[in-house]
């Protein structure tokens, strides 16, 4: 494995949860700016980059549920 791919997922996490491996790549610079955010936040690399992942899609589908609640307020406001 070079520098610049990674495993996301652990292969010893507790039965209740499936969990998958990922290979991703991403660029040496972008890996050391995650083991640093890491390190600082005392967790794993691959814990980051879950957690990482895990904030942006829930705040999309935030995002997706306030868009679509301004839409509808803005329907609503032309009847």
């Amino acid at each position: 494995m070079s520098s610049g791919e990674i495993f996301v997922g652990a292969m010893s996490e507790p039965m209740s949860e499936s969990r998958v491996r990922v290979l991703l790549r991403i660029s040496a610079k972008l890996k050391a700016t995650l083991t640093e955010l890491a390190e600082r936040e005392h967790r794993s690399l691959n814990k980051q980059i879950e957690f990482l992942l895990d904030r942006c899609v829930r705040e999309g589908k935030t995002s997706e549920t306030d868009e679509s609640e301004r839409e509808s307020s803005a329907r609503g406001k032309r009847k």
